[in-house]
């Protein structure tokens, strides 16, 4: 891309240095690891790296700038495999550690805490490198602007990487603070380019490039989009289940239900415990990566009540109630909020290890009547695709297992039933790994959730009056949230503009199930709140101060594996001044434009929820300049 030219100039010269060694007894600034005292967990699992962490905050910032010296941002999570790797082959490893202290002032980033940071990383890296993921490593100037950056690599390529950044920094510090300032302000200038008005296209058309999209994207034999890693995309789910009701498209109802039936029943879903996982290596939705997040469960929950309601399915109805039953046992805290994931690996490091079974280990536990349902209901009677075991999927149906040993389905339900009982007992005694802190944000998303499913539910209900009760009890403070709560319950950083927008999504959905004047109220402010500090005439920040320099404020923000925030909240505040007279949020409102800009028509997948906001709305300009 001409617009980033002179970075991928930088980092062919970086790519292509002789390695010249930095030597491991240079000055450390002093430097300690700091990560003993954070709320984070992912970040207290780094405490005892020889690498010396430094948290991202101003004083971390301020000893790069007066030193002189790049700071090494690198970015994880808790229920992340590939960090967890790389953490042991190089960050433990004390030569890569002393050069990277020699060298650097390295910086450890739980993204699930820093989301607006994390997201502009990303940005980064997926514009100069053309793919990202996690551990996401980014090399930044003094000055906070990056240079390049990385994903996981190999302990040796890592070192090699690192020393030959260092040497171009120390041999060409000018010339490369120019071209960093010079490809932020480009890149800057490229995304505000795309948020530009466009002329002579309406909603209409708009609704029909997304849908087009998706179709192009379908995977219309096993569900999901793209033919590779499969992740659900509950944003683009849901804003599917909408459009099928504004267009008469055939293939969408046979897409959508085929993605549902597999979703549900191949190795996305815990068929034991409830829950899902976060995506699929493969396309056929075979083969997990185990980590389960409390925001993907809480809106697929919400994607299967809503397919219930348009379908007509009492089955996706009980999946996504069992998904809710799930988050109630397997991530409440206790105090009425809910932990932000579950490991992918076990307390012996396997990946999987928590879900996977032997045969022998499952026959013996469940006795061999049991076994003999088990095996062609839950798959057991083939060959395991994964390396630790066999993952529980729904393989062939009760109706077809009692045809196939012509046995009584009752019968076969109940042993099926009885052997997920026992599994569940004997994995009890199984350690996953828990990410207890609390994240604001998706809290919020899991109200809404146990605000859809509480019609149907009691226990659903019983539990979003006690997530309501302490949002407002221990988020909602002094007119603003935090970021999170950490595991005793105390606040943590600064509320982002998803953490604003989800609460208040939260809120209003809850509200409308009770009825209650008062949490609408609630809700309001929340809203109110968020208008305040993410938006002004020049669009939105995700965070309340720019997390890098150059960072633009943009119109429409996309769906992430979140849906976008943008979108939730102004959907959020229209149903809120619905319900309540708030004139200082109705102006603020009125004050975000509803244009049609030119990121919605170049890539309407990821501005699902944008366009179909967009399409519901009165007084969106449907003539030939597509705008207000």
């Amino acid at each position: 891309m001409n617009t980033v030219r002179p970075l991928f100039l930088a980092l062919s010269a970086l790519l292509s240095l002789a390695l010249i060694t930095l030597p491991a007894q240079a000055e450390t600034l002093g430097m300690e690891n700091r990560m003993a005292g954070s709320p984070s967990p992912y970040l207290r699992l780094h405490q005892d790296d020889p690498v010396l962490w430094q948290a991202w905050e101003d004083a971390t910032l301020e000893l790069a700038r007066e030193n002189d010296r790049l700071m090494f941002v690198s970015v994880g999570y808790f229920s992340c495999h590939w960090c967890h790797v790389m953490q042991r082959e190089s960050f433990k490893n004390e030569d890569i550690a002393a050069r990277i202290n020699a060298g650097f002032v390295p910086v450890k980033v739980d993204r699930e805490l820093d989301a607006a940071l994390d997201a502009r990383l990303m940005n980064f890296v997926q514009v100069t490198r053309g793919y990202g993921g996690w551990p996401l490593n980014v090399i930044l100037t003094p000055d906070g602007y990056p240079l390049v950056g990385i994903v996981y690599m190999p302990p040796d390529e890592f070192d090699g990487f690192m020393e030959r950044v260092h040497a171009h920094w120390m041999s060409d510090k000018d010339n490369l603070r120019e071209i960093t300032r010079q490809a932020a302000l480009e890149l800057a200038q490229l995304e505000r380019a795309r948020q530009a008005p466009v002329q002579g296209i309406n909603v209409d058309e708009l609704l029909d490039r997304f849908i087009n999209a998706s179709r192009g994207l379908a995977d219309k034999m096993s569900g999901g989009f793209g033919n590779q890693s499969k992740f659900p995309q509950a944003a683009q789910l849901l804003a599917l289940l909408e459009a099928r009701q504004l267009r008469d498209e055939p293939w969408l109802d046979e897409f959508l239900t085929v993605t549902l039936d597999t979703i549900a029943s191949q190795g996305l879903r815990d068929h034991l415990g409830g829950g899902f996982y976060r995506y699929t290596e493969d396309p056929g939705w075979q083969v997990p990566h185990f980590e389960k997040m409390l925001y993907d469960n809480a809106l697929l929950a919400e994607v299967y009540l809503r397919a219930a309601e348009v379908f007509g399915r009492e089955d996706y109805r009980r999946v996504a109630l069992d998904t809710v039953h799930f988050m109630i046992q397997g991530m409440a805290t206790g105090r009425g909020d809910y932990v932000a994931s579950l490991s992918a690996v076990d307390d012996q490091d396997v990946e999987g290890g928590y879900y996977l079974w032997s045969p022998e280990e499952v026959r013996g536990i469940i006795g061999d009547e049991a076994w003999r349902v088990v095996q062609p209901a839950w798959g057991f009677d083939t060959t395991p695709i994964l390396e630790h075991g066999h993952l529980p999927i729904i393989a062939r149906s009760a109706a077809q297992v009692a045809e196939l040993l012509g046995m009584e389905q009752d019968r076969v339900e109940a042993l099926l039933e009885q052997a997920r009982s026992q599994l569940m007992e004997a994995r009890a005694s199984r350690v996953l790994p828990v990410d207890d802190k609390v994240v604001v944000a998706w809290n919020g998303l899991t109200l809404s959730a146990l605000a859809a499913a509480a019609p149907h539910d009691r226990r659903a209900a019983e539990a979003g009056a006690a997530l309501h009760a302490r949002m407002i009890s221990a988020m909602w403070r002094d007119g603003g949230l935090p970021r999170a709560l950490d595991a005793a319950g105390a606040p943590v950083g600064e509320g982002e503009l998803e953490d604003y927008a989800f609460v208040a999504r939260g809120l209003a959905d809850w509200a409308a199930f009770t009825g209650d004047e008062k949490v609408w109220s609630q809700a309001s402010l929340v809203a109110e709140r968020a208008w305040q500090l993410f938006h002004n005439d020049d669009g939105w920040r995700p965070s309340r101060q720019p997390v890098l320099p150059g960072a633009p404020r943009l119109v429409h923000l996309e769906d992430t594996p979140l849906p976008s925030t943008s979108a939730s909240l102004k959907r959020t505040t229209d149903r809120i001044l619905g319900q309540v007279g708030h004139q200082a949020l109705r102006e603020r409102a009125a004050q975000a434009p509803s244009s049609l800009t030119r990121n919605l028509v170049e890539t309407p997948f990821v501005h699902a929820s944008q366009i179909l906001y967009l399409h519901g709305l009165e007084g969106v300009d449907s003539g030939p300049s597509g705008t207000n």
